[in-house]
């Protein structure tokens, strides 16, 4: 059953996003000679579990003795990263200005890590130019499916066995939920790829219920955010952003076979994701990587001129081509654990039979009048899209060839056809 802790501990261990973090010295040092205070603090992000892009967050503080500190930072095999020097808080400063000679620096910072073992240095530099090494950071993955619930339950770790216990209650509730008809569904892709056209499309649907980016990726995604009294929370953030659109979806809630969201940023969370609804359907749009760049390009020089305040400026073409090859080779990672719908968006928005198609595979009645309705309507919209001119530089253009992965996105092409054979 895949509610069972042992089954949650198994599903972790396929995703490998279990890991654990130790603290060594490097080398016999007595920092009490140098620092008042030093500490250094290592965080998993509050979800416990990694996630596609494995980071830890480490924090700390130093207060020296004579010298002031120049520069605290992390140096690892391949990467080499600073912390922010300043004041913890105005009390603390209150508190330690008063200790002669003294300086203090707080930092944190960010450290993705890969599936190998991986170890960091701490290095302090004071002004004098001395270097101080004080510890070493260990980074591995951890097997729980090896320790075992019965291990797992020692005091230590109350807070992975609360996680579990929340993973379990979200399975149990979507499981609950299947059997009532009701299912969970995605509509996910990279950023300008058509997420909003797709979500759209299958909202016009009274058998859909799906959410606007209703959850952030920092959000714990489970069976109980999409609970009525939680997906339609007047309080929440994504409530707040869009309380119209909640409000015009709210009347098809409860006889709905679908609830879900519209999420350009699944691919960042989808493993948490995972562990809490493994049963869930996703449909995933790619889109050729000249017509996202372009469309890249467009809102950077609109977020330039501060027309577009939810766009950095230096968001363009060469972001672009690093978010799509991200996007499309980790797609295939999830598809290993999910069961993906794939559609291409120049090909499908203007093919009548091919919206039908994804809503016969969801067992959603195409011929409904309000679904026919959104159908042709898509239809007509998607005809005069392509017939916009997009523009890229040659420079641009050979930026793109140089570096984008077709090869990934070959693969997308293929299991797209396989759909319609």
């Amino acid at each position: 059953m895949f509610g069972d802790k042992e089954a949650i501990l198994q599903d972790i261990d396929r995703l490998g996003i279990g890991y654990q973090i130790k603290l060594y010295a490097t080398k016999k040092v007595d920092w009490q000679q140098y620092f008042h205070v030093l500490s250094l603090d290592s965080h998993q992000n509050d979800q416990l579990f990694l996630n596609c892009q494995p980071s830890i967050t480490f924090s700390g503080l130093a207060l020296s003795k004579e010298f002031t500190i120049k520069q605290i930072s992390f140096l690892g095999k391949k990467s080499y990263f600073s912390g922010k020097l300043g004041f913890l808080s105005s009390k603390l400063a209150q508190r330690l200005i008063k200790i002669k000679g003294s300086s203090n620096s707080r930092w944190k910072c960010w450290v993705n890590i890969n599936d190998k073992d991986q170890d960091f240095d701490l290095i302090i530099t004071l002004d004098n130019g001395q270097k101080n090494h004080f510890g070493k950071i260990k980074i591995h993955p951890l097997k729980f499916r090896e320790l075992g619930v019965n291990e797992l339950k020692k005091p230590n770790n109350k807070q992975i066995i609360h996680k579990l216990n929340l993973i379990q209650k979200s399975r149990k509730i979507m499981a609950e939920n299947l059997s009532k008809n009701k299912n969970y569904l995605f509509a996910i892709g990279n950023a300008r790829s058509g997420t909003t056209a797709l979500g759209k499309l299958l909202n016009f649907s009274p058998e859909i219920c799906l959410g606007i980016e209703r959850y952030g990726k920092e959000d714990d995604i489970s069976a109980m955010s999409f609970e009525k009294e939680n997906f339609f929370d007047v309080n929440s953030k994504g409530y707040s952003v869009r309380p119209h659109f909640y409000e015009t979806i709210r009347e098809k809630f409860d006889t709905a076979k679908y609830v879900g969201d519209k999420r350009p940023r699944f691919i960042e969370s989808w493993k948490n994701t995972f562990l809490n609804l493994p049963q869930a359907k996703i449909v995933y749009i790619f889109r050729n990587i000249y017509d996202v760049a372009c469309s890249y390009n467009v809102r950077a020089s609109n977020a330039a001129q501060g027309l577009d305040k939810q766009w950095r400026t230096n968001r363009d073409f060469s972001e672009a081509v690093h978010d799509w090859n991200e996007g499309i080779q980790e797609i295939q990672n999830l598809a290993r654990f999910y069961k993906v719908y794939f559609v291409k968006y120049e090909d499908f928005f203007v093919h009548r039979s091919k919206m039908i198609h994804l809503f016969n595979y969801l067992g959603v009645n195409p011929e409904e009048p309000k679904t026919k309705v959104g159908i042709e309507k898509t239809y007509k919209t998607a005809l005069s899209v392509q017939k916009k001119a997009r523009i890229l530089a040659d420079h641009e253009k050979e930026y793109i060839d140089a570096n984008a992965d077709f090869e990934a996105y070959n693969k997308l092409l293929f299991l797209y056809e396989k759909e319609f054979k």
